[in-house]
């Protein structure tokens, strides 16, 4: 799926890890409890990136870029996230 970059929830935005900085391509979400979903913006690094409401941000690895978008296009990206990404794959807390 092609992103647009006219959309207003689709950002490029810098997140700092003990890596140093990743520049992402994000997708602010309409939930509950998730701000945004995102991943690498160039190369095949298989993260994804999650911030959610209360601040807290992670970064869950070996998740393809294919996982990621359809995580942040979900209808339930939160259901998405509790189903398919938690417990799936190895994570870092950020902050």
């Amino acid at each position: 799926m092609p992103i647009n970059f006219e959309d207003p929830n689709i950002r490029l935005y810098n997140v700092t890890t003990p890596e140093g900085v990743v520049p992402l391509v994000t997708r602010m979400i309409n939930s509950s409890n998730i701000r945004w979903i995102g991943w690498p913006e160039k190369g095949n690094q298989p993260l994804m990136f999650v911030e959610f409401k209360d601040g807290s941000r992670y970064v869950y690895f070996g998740v393809t870029r294919q996982r990621a978008v359809h995580a942040a296009f979900a209808e339930s990206s939160g259901e998405y996230l509790a189903k398919k990404i938690k417990g799936e794959y190895e994570y870092l807390k950020l902050r």
